[in-house]
This record gives structure tokens, C-alpha cells and sequence, in this order.
């Protein structure tokens, strides 16, 4: 490997320990919501919907980061399964916003605990001035790549 290789990985060595670290927890994420009927995309729209109670599919498509015919589909899905309604706006018709149902509320006080308390046991073991170092410097770098766009 030439020296200017070398000094590329070292200089790009918390990028890629950052990756790393991001593919693992999505697996992680995978295998504790296996029991939960969701795949991962569903259960980030369900989650988001959950945490902020009613929200409009744009806001929604912003917080999960997924295409909108995929979110529509997603939607659908949860739907079918009664987890969400959708309903439009009163001052906007053009405009749905989702929200829980009674079943989806269950649902969700019946997953998220535990699935909250397996995330904390992996942050638990950083102390709490590293999780502060550890949010900085990640909003440090998406702040960045983001004004770089």
C-alpha cells in the first residue's frame, strides 16, 4: 500500500469506524424487532408516529428518510394491519395526517419499553460526557455534509 493510501485510511479511519458502528446497530435493530411483525422501515414509520402523534405523510417521509412511494406502501401496510389511520386535513384536503389507532397504541406501549431499554444497554456503556462528546461531533459532521449538498 503506498503512503498516500495509507494516510487516506488513517485520515477517513473515523468515517469508516462510524459505518461500522451504523451497520451493527441497524442489526442489532433488526434482530431485537424480529417478534414484532415489522421490518425495519415499517417499524421506524410506526415508532415516528407513535412519538409524535399525528403527523402528515411529509413529516413523516422527513423523519424516516424513505421515498414516497415506498412510504405510501409502508403506510398501506400499516394501515391494513389497523396499527394507523389516516385522515385529511380540515384546512388543507390535499393534506393526510397519521396518526395511531386504539390497537396501534397498544401495540406500541407494548414494544417500545423493552425496545428502548436493549438501545440504553449499549449506550449505558459510554458515560454520559462521552454520549455528549459522541452527539456533538456527529451533529458537527451532518451539519457539514449536509451544507455541502
Amino acid at each position: 500500500m503506498t503512503s498516500h493510501l495509507k494516510e487516506d485510511k488513517k485520515d477517513l479511519k473515523s468515517m469508516i469506524i462510524l459505518f461500522k458502528a451504523h451497520n451493527a446497530l441497524i442489526e442489532y435493530i433488526k434482530k431485537d424487532i424480529e417478534n414484532t411483525g415489522f421490518d425495519l422501515n415499517e417499524f421506524a414509520v410506526f415508532e415516528v408516529v407513535y412519538h409524535k402523534e399525528r403527523l402528515t405523510v411529509n413529516e413523516i417521509k422527513e423523519k424516516v428518510l424513505v421515498a414516497n412511494s415506498s412510504l405510501t406502501y409502508i403506510l398501506d401496510k400499516l394501515e391494513k394491519k389497523d396499527l394507523i389511520k389516516r385522515e385529511k386535513s380540515t384546512e388543507d384536503q390535499r393534506i393526510s395526517l397519521v396518526s395511531l389507532t386504539n390497537k396501534g397504541i397498544n401495540k406500541a406501549t407494548a414494544i417500545f419499553p423493552n425496545h428502548y431499554n436493549n438501545l440504553k444497554s449499549i449506550f449505558n456503556n459510554i458515560t454520559k460526557e462521552e454520549q455528549d462528546q459522541l452527539q456533538k461531533s456527529l451533529k458537527t459532521i451532518g451539519f457539514i455534509a449536509k451544507e455541502r449538498l
